[in-house]
């Protein structure tokens, strides 16, 4: 007795194919914002560990402190750490950024990170939907309770004038120069500087380090 098997019809063909793109589609774009968003998530976390170590810094001392180190370094004052490890950004290694009122005993503070995944809530809550923070280039962070995220970007991500009745302190950028000397950089960015430190004309004496410094000159202040 011959047995006749079936094989799979056109339509059946067709349908599997299109099931198998659907699933492809909806992983190529599903899964990369998954991924952004867990991103996020640790980046959120780093935020609020900082946080909550220079607010401790700030009850022991009554002062923020003027700058904060590169990441991968601590917050230390004499004999007490009160975090062993700054953290990193998950993705671009570079450290958090870090603004204190220009003062030798800082009276407020704000700390940025950028959002990989654009669509989250609280970049609209906080106000950074066109940006914060210095060159407006931020979309979350934290600060504290006397002092707001920077507001200071208009709808098209510029920076919106202030009004001479109250003039912003002035944000000074520093970066390790080729020479091994700490600078004033207009655009860091330009010279390739690894990192940035605001308000810090020591540049937390990185600047014997060759790899912590600029690549060179051009984006120093004239």
């Amino acid at each position: 007795m011959k047995v006749f098997r079936k094989g799979l019809t056109l339509v059946e063909i067709l349908l599997v194919i299109f099931l198998l793109s659907a699933l492809a589609i909806f992983s190529f774009i599903s899964i990369p914002a998954q991924v952004a968003k867990a991103r996020d998530a640790i980046r959120k976390g780093h935020i609020d560990r900082i946080d909550k170590a220079i607010e401790e810094y700030y009850a022991d001392t009554g002062c923020y402190p003027i700058s904060l180190a590169l990441c991968g370094n601590s917050l230390v004052l004499e004999d007490k750490t009160y975090i062993s490890t700054l953290p990193c950004d998950p993705e671009t290694k570079n450290s958090y950024v870090y603004v204190s009122e220009i003062s030798s005993c800082p009276s407020w503070f704000q700390l940025y990170g950028i959002l990989e995944y654009t669509e989250d809530k609280i970049i609209d809550k906080l106000g950074c939907r066109q940006g914060c923070g210095p060159e407006c280039q931020f979309n979350y962070g934290s600060s504290s309770s006397n002092q707001k995220l920077n507001p200071f970007c208009d709808e098209n991500g510029g920076s919106t004038p202030i009004p001479s009745s109250s003039p912003p302190p002035e944000i000074l950028q520093y970066a390790c120069s080729p020479g091994g000397g700490c600078d004033a950089y207009a655009n860091p960015e330009l010279s390739g500087c690894p990192d940035i430190y605001l308000n810090d004309p020591t540049c937390q004496d990185q600047c014997s380090f060759p790899k912590n410094r600029c690549h060179d000159a051009r984006g120093k202040t004239n």
